[in-house]
C-alpha cells in the first residue's frame, strides 16, 4: 500500500467518523423534539419514554434527562436547536 493509498483510507475513516458523529448529534436533537411534541399532545411521560426507548435505542436514564430537557424547552418556550 503506497503512502497515498494510506492518505486517501484515513480521509475516508475520518469522514465516515464525521457522519457518524453528526448523526449521533442529529439523534439527540429529533428525541427531544419528538418529546416536546408528544408532551404538547398530552401523550404521558411513561409513554414518551417508552416510544424514545424502543424507536431511538437508548437507556432509560437518556430518555429520563431527555424527557427532562423536552419540559425545560417547554417551559422557555423554544424549540432543541443543536449549540
Amino acid at each position: 500500500m503506497s503512502l497515498n493509498d494510506s492518505f486517501q483510507r484515513a480521509e475516508l475513516i475520518n469522514r465516515q467518523q464525521e457522519e457518524i458523529l453528526k448523526e449521533e448529534i442529529n439523534k439527540e436533537s429529533r428525541i427531544v423534539n419528538s418529546m416536546i411534541q408528544e408532551i404538547m399532545w398530552g401523550s404521558s411521560k411513561s409513554s414518551i419514554k417508552f416510544d424514545a426507548r424502543k424507536d431511538y435505542s437508548i437507556t432509560s436514564s437518556d430518555a429520563d434527562l431527555m424527557y427532562n430537557q423536552a419540559l425545560q424547552y417547554i417551559k422557555e418556550n423554544r424549540k432543541w436547536y443543536k449549540r
